[in-house]
């Protein structure tokens, strides 16, 4: 029978992914991707009307078919965003895998901090590099690789968004866990034309009794749409035991939370990536997330069984080592975590901010990250997922892309049903970006909740983004 529950005022279908429907074909009507620096505009760009692609598939196996065609969609995504690209963000006439020291196209996106100005200013222009903060006469740290710098000043990122922070990530080698976000030209456009940069201008939206927040959503066809995107990535900071080459690799200004100083020179490796876009048919927005494939091993949570860390014993991960425990059950050590308490309540008593959690080098404890599988996020393992990635992965063969994987896409089975068009799968989280909610947390629930404006008012709904609450007020000029 199925499981009915309440989404707001209408009752829905609970998502169900049966064993029958996880198989190997692709979903009806639908084609691979390509390694292509064609950037995708919705799930119907990878459907074809070849008569060989139609495949008969049972009712029951609707909400996985779907699945497939929204997984396919994220990894054409993420390969078009890490295509080498010029300094305007136009994808290079050359390979993946080629000239490495090319900036991303997703690389060529403003970073939040462009935007949303500390005096509330017009943000940058589409296309400015973001301020290095090195002062040291050498100049920019990327100057080598990219008149880009990355600027990684955030490392609260473990949960879903920066207004409800919980302690950093940290690494094997003691470091902290680096994080940026970007956004592309439609929703920068989307804010910008709207004056969404400031209190004051969200105020004016809000004072239009018809102002509602609706970024544009991508559709393909004749006449395509580029829908709103924000981009979440997660860096670890490479030591002398890591493989560089097996990193999309960068060299970072980073913030140092105990000097409040930056600093520049040393390599970071990319571990993670959110990919949130929406399109048309998905107006809650689809959720993607990958990872680095050695991130972590797996707690496996379903049944009665005992639990404990599955790990292959001769795979060295990025965030666990058996060598310092074998717990982590609940995705993270509970002896790191308590120590980040006990550093935030110092911080505190110290005068420091409360979700301030820095502890010196010396006195960190690594978090030993596990993914947590639960019977609401299952469809992360399934055959299905598995067959994709490998599918993706020996396409990207050669390259360093070929080390990344696809942990699952959320999407809204029933668009425009409040609050979040209940999602597929019920649950999602990456290990390294919502490390202390794996077990039932869910990326649509938690940013239908998303506010904007300068009063508080948990009524003005900004459209599954955080990102509008990073506006400042307008700064009085004194000439």
């Amino acid at each position: 029978m199925a499981s009915v529950y309440a989404a707001g005022e209408t009752e829905v279908e609970m998502p169900r992914y049966p064993k029958a429907c996880d198989t190997k074909t692709l979903p009806n009507g639908y084609v691979w991707p390509a390694i292509s620096s064609v950037l995708p505009y919705d799930k119907q760009s990878y459907k074809t009307s070849k008569s060989e692609a139609i495949v008969e598939t049972p009712s029951e196996c609707n909400v996985f078919e779907t699945q497939k065609a929204f997984d396919l969609f994220s990894w054409g995504t993420f390969v078009a965003l890490n295509w080498p690209a010029d300094e305007q963000g136009n994808p290079l006439k050359a390979e993946i895998g080629s000239t490495p020291k090319a900036p991303r196209v997703w690389e060529t996106y403003l970073a939040p901090s462009q935007i949303f100005k500390p005096d509330g200013s017009m943000p940058d222009a589409w296309g400015t590099p973001e301020k290095s903060h090195t002062k040291s006469k050498g100049g920019r740290s990327l100057k080598d690789t990219s008149k880009r710098a990355h600027i990684l000043d955030e490392v609260d990122e473990a949960f879903f968004n920066k207004e409800t922070p919980l302690p950093p990530i940290v690494d094997l080698n003691k470091a902290y866990v680096r994080y940026e976000v970007r956004i592309n030209k439609s929703e920068y456009d989307y804010i910008v034309t709207n004056q969404l940069y400031n209190l004051e201008g969200q105020s004016a939206f809000l004072a239009n009794s018809k102002a509602k927040i609706e970024f544009p959503k991508g559709v393909s066809g004749s006449s395509p749409v580029r829908g709103a995107m924000e981009l979440k990535v997660a860096w670890k900071k490479l030591g002398e035991n890591d493989d560089a080459s097996k990193f999309h690799t960068i060299h970072p200004e980073v913030y140092d939370p105990n000097s409040k100083t930056y600093s520049s020179g040393a390599a970071y490796g990319m571990v993670g990536m959110h990919i949130m876009v929406r399109t048309e048919d998905a107006p809650e927005w689809v959720w993607a997330t990958f990872e680095h494939v050695d991130n972590a091993p797996i707690v496996d949570l379903r049944g009665a069984k005992k639990h404990s860390v599955s790990y292959d014993p001769n795979k060295k991960y990025n965030f666990w080592s058996k060598d310092k425990g074998l717990s982590s059950l609940g995705g993270f050590s509970d002896k790191s975590y308590a120590a980040m308490l006990a550093a935030q309540k110092v911080n505190v008593k110290a005068g420091k901010p409360a979700d301030d959690y820095s502890q010196p080098m010396a006195e960190r404890i690594p978090s030993q990250i596990t993914q947590v599988v639960t019977t609401n996020n299952e469809v992360a393992v399934s055959e299905w997922t598995g067959y994709l990635n490998a599918q993706m992965q020996e396409k990207l063969e050669g390259t360093v892309w070929e080390n990344y994987r696809l942990i699952s896409t959320q999407w809204p089975v029933n668009p425009g049903v409040k609050p979040a068009g209940n999602p597929a799968p019920i649950s999602l989280g990456n290990p390294v970006m919502e490390t202390y909610m794996q077990v039932n947390g869910s990326c649509m629930n938690c940013h239908a909740g998303a506010t904007y404006g300068p009063d508080g008012n948990d009524t003005n709904l900004a459209n599954f983004s955080f990102m509008l609450q990073r506006a400042q007020s307008k700064k009085k000029s004194t000439n």
